[in-house]
């Protein structure tokens, strides 16, 4: 089936792109899309014809089994009508863990490349019939914590070398039932911990109230007047002249935008209409260009902006207002609005698992339509290329695809998921954007108000590109070979993610060849989408420690710069980049690496050419680092991993897909945020304690130059991404809270901090606002989103239940099994009886369902 949903991808693709782009369309566009859909077709009849022999279970045990060490199992079947010998082996992806097997075990594992490991027989191993099952006993490095970090991505081969037939192989997981299969942790979302939290955001009875522009963001100041302007079906839309429309004025933007959406609701432009909605330009109105007035009265709508910015929030304002109307009946108004932080942006990485242009194009909707303006797009990493590049095509012919392999010659081996085929574009391991679908994106989302800034991930964290060149000099010789890394290096260094050849070797003229070949299709990019690359981002963090002690070029490198130690290596390639750049008039952002412990001189040099620095780590001792950059004259985006990482998995349940490293992060975490007071933004730290956040400043470094707090920024990862589908439940609802604190970076529930009730009362409104406005509307747009799990209480013998929002619909059941939409209802308390070892409810609202939660009694 993956392979016929390959066939027809690749046909759709190039047409679906050249239909819209038909400038773009090349011979070579052509005989790609043909081939790739012929290779395709081609292993479906072969898949056709054989399925894998085996079926594999993979059994959760304990963790501390032994210390630092969990207990897990494989339980191989053979469902095939013929005895397995020992040719055969069992690749499956896991986050890196070493593996401990129990002495005269019948097989071998081994690690081939971070995250992607192999199971084979070995002598121990005896045939098995059909049938019969075999039981591999395992003990893994590390603590589970959650469904993310169970085996998945299985293929067998068909042979005991790697040149065999690769069969794809469902890993299905056991249930997660038991205290002790998962972190035991002070924050774990038992029954009555959501009961408690549901019981202070959703009071029984309550419901929000809010007029029809209380919207994310919330304006500044809405005046509401008596009486209704109707916006039927057809309306009058006026707004700049028609030369200005013609040659770019300041106001045709909004206006097509205006009119995009309008149309998707059914209202169209017409002259002569009883409502009429003008757009005006006033730049003396305000000094911000983001600020507008929009102004509702009896059937006249205007929007005065001032500037082209802020046409585009008002337009985006008077639409949210719509969709929250009743009927379209707006109330007349009187709303002034503006930003108080001019960067509010969302990282996207397609670089770790690829998301396809038509789905970025659905995240800039709703980026766009909760104002956020800037797209940082990661489309490299060490697992991957995702962006066509031409005159390089190994980048995207190597670096995009992942699948089956032992060498990487051709392809990358099979990272965090996948069933081994490298061509199959149903899997988020594999696929690109064209030049021509880059292209296409950046016209798109620039016309609803986003920037987008191409992430470039040097000089760590850039395996891809160098496989990727290293199989362009294999197959290329007489070619440009751009040889990024040192023959002669034989350092051993560990990156953050488990790479040991991830980090390019700067002491080569070829680096930056490459990058200003990168950089120059880019360019090209932007300007056939008739924009101007002003930003890069250059990635900068997590360079691991010893990379280049060992590197026979960067030592002579040091000798000949008078350079002493790997930093100042690093401070040699950011100055070089720099120079690079800002030859071609672009300033550079990076991570918060790119601006740390320098020397006066050398933070001299770079200031002037920073756009923005992402300061990311706000837990732990490190915590200081956002305002210690501000202080020292960088633009800091607040991007701290507490608040704003919105791959950081919703809860500590084990199903709650996400990471956990730094902690947590909901809806509720993303706005407790204080781009002013980042020690008492996180609530809850990444251990799981209750931080005292009217203390959490002291000691602390201070923000002595608040000006330089530029915006702040949500991340989204991809390692634990597999869809669509998941990029919108990370997002949804967590997104409201970062829309809202990069619009209104002061709070709501003001700056006392020890006032917490205060912080309750205002959370609670949110949290209703949430449930009883925006998840309704987001559902009929059609966006999946996340749900928040039940709660349950036993009192007196009594089973109580909570939700997080008014309306929801729970399920329940006593006896342990997994509670549907068929099993009772909870609807009032009810008595319990014969002592329930573990009863179980889940949660149902607007088609979505949230995790069960469970509670031992």
């Amino acid at each position: 089936m993956s392979f016929g949903w390959s066939f027809f991808c690749n046909i759709a693709r190039f047409f679906s792109c050249n239909t819209e782009n038909n400038y773009n369309t090349t011979m070579t566009d052509v005989k790609r899309a043909i081939t790739a859909a012929m290779a395709a077709l081609a292993a479906l009849v072969a898949a056709a014809a054989v399925t894998a022999p085996l079926a594999v279970r993979w059994e959760m045990g304990r963790n501390e089994a032994r210390p630092g060490q969990y207990s897990s199992r494989f339980v191989i079947k053979n469902v095939s009508p013929s005895t397995l010998g020992p040719d055969w082996q069992l690749f499956f992806n896991q986050f890196s863990r070493t593996v401990t097997l129990p002495d005269a075990s019948p097989v071998d594992i081994d690690e081939v490349s971070t995250t992607y490991y192999r199971l084979r027989p070995n002598g121990y191993y005896t045939p098995l019939p059909p049938g019969d099952s075999l039981v591999v006993e395992m003990l893994m490095g590390g603590t589970f914590v959650n469904v993310c970090y169970a085996p998945m991505g299985g293929h067998v081969v068909l042979s005991g070398d790697d040149a065999g037939q690769v069969l794809p192989v469902d890993i299905a997981l056991a249930p997660l039932d038991e205290p002790g299969q998962w972190r035991d942790h002070p924050a774990y979302p038992d029954g009555p911990w959501m009961y408690a939290l549901n019981a202070t955001v959703n009071n029984v009875g309550d419901a929000y109230t809010g007029n029809d522009y209380d919207i994310f963001p919330m304006p500044k100041q809405v005046d509401v007047e008596g009486g209704y302007t109707t916006v039927g079906n057809m309306v009058t839309l006026r707004g700049g002249s028609l030369m200005s429309n013609l040659f770019g004025g300041a106001l045709s933007r909004p206006k097509r935008l205006l009119k995009t959406l309008l149309r998707q609701r059914g209202i169209y432009c017409a002259s002569g209409q009883r409502t009429v909605i003008t757009l005006k330009l006033d730049k003396n109105l305000n000094a911000n260009p983001e600020y507008y007035a929009l102004r509702v009265a009896d059937g006249s709508i205007t929007v005065t902006a001032a500037g082209e910015e802020g046409a585009i929030n008002g337009v985006l304002t008077l639409v949210a207002a719509i969709d929250h109307s009743k009927d379209r009946r707006l109330q007349n108004a009187l709303v002034i609005d503006y930003p108080d932080l001019r960067y509010r942006g969302f990282m996207l990485d397609v670089a770790r698992n690829f998301i396809t242009p038509t789905d970025c194009k659905r995240l800039v909707d709703i980026l766009s339509y909760y104002k956020i303006n800037t797209l940082q797009f990661h489309f490299t990493d060490d697992e991957g290329w995702r962006l066509e590049i031409p005159g390089l095509p190994e980048l995207t012919r190597v670096g995009a695809r992942r699948g089956h392999t032992l060498d990487e010659h051709d392809y990358l081996a099979q990272i965090f998921d996948g069933n081994g085929d490298p061509d199959d574009r149903s899997q988020s391991a594999n696929g690109y954007f064209t030049t021509g679908e880059f292209v296409d994106f950046l016209r798109y989302a620039h016309a609803r108000g986003i920037s987008v800034i191409p992430e470039i991930e040097t000089p760590g964290h850039a395996r891809a590109a160098i496989k990727a060149m290293q199989a362009r000099a294999r197959q290329n010789p007489l070619e440009r070979q751009y040889r990024l890394w040192d023959d002669g290096n034989t350092s051993a260094y560990t990156s953050a993610q488990g790479y040991h050849d991830n980090v390019l070797n700067v002491a080569s003229p070829d680096v930056y060849l490459f990058l200003d070949k990168v950089i120059a299709e880019l360019q090209a990019m932007y300007r056939k989408a008739g924009l101007k690359l002003k930003v890069v981002h250059l990635g900068g963090d997590e360079v691991a420690q010893g990379a280049w002690d060992r590197s026979p070029d960067v030592q002579a490198l040091k000798q000949r710069e008078g350079l002493k130690t790997n930093h100042e290596v690093n401070e040699y390639y950011l100055r070089r980049v720099v120079a690079l750049l800002s030859g071609r008039r672009i300033r550079v952002e990076g991570w918060q690496e790119i601006a740390m412990d320098h020397s006066g001189q050398v933070d001299d040099l770079l200031r002037p050419h920073v756009a923005g620095v992402n300061a990311w780590q706000t837990i732990g001792d490190k915590n200081t680092v956002p305002y210690t950059l501000a202080n020292n004259g960088y633009p800091v985006i607040l991007s701290g991993v507490g608040n704003f990482y919105i791959d950081m998995a919703y809860s500590w349940h084990q199903y709650e897909r996400g990471l956990h490293w730094g902690g947590k992060v909901d809806e509720f975490d993303s706005w407790s945020a204080l781009p002013y007071n980042v020690y008492a933004s996180v609530r809850i730290d990444h251990r799981g304690y209750v931080v005292n956040v009217a203390d959490a400043a002291q000691g602390k470094v201070a923000l002595d130059k608040p000006g330089n707090i530029l915006g702040v920024q949500g991340q989204l990862w991809g390692e634990t991404l597999r869809g669509f589908s998941q990029v919108q439940q990370y997002c949804l609802p967590k997104i409201f809270g970062l829309a809202e604190r990069g619009w209104n970076a002061r709070p709501a529930w003001g700056d006392d901090l020890a006032n917490e009730q205060a912080y309750l009362d205002a959370r609670h409104q949110y949290n209703l606002k949430i449930g009883t406005r925006e998840l309704p509307l987001l559902h009929r747009m059609g966006y999946d989103f996340h749900l928040g799990a039940p709660g349950i209480k036993v009192e007196n013998g009594l089973l109580y239940v909570n939700t997080q929002y008014p309306g929801e619909m729970v399920t329940y059941t006593t006896d342990g099994s997994e509670p549907t939409m068929d099993s009772p209802r909870w609807t009032a308390p009810v008595k319990l009886t014969g002592n329930p070892r573990l009863i179980k409810a889940k949660a149902f609202y607007l088609q979505h369902s949230s995790v069960t939660t469970y509670c031992w009694p």
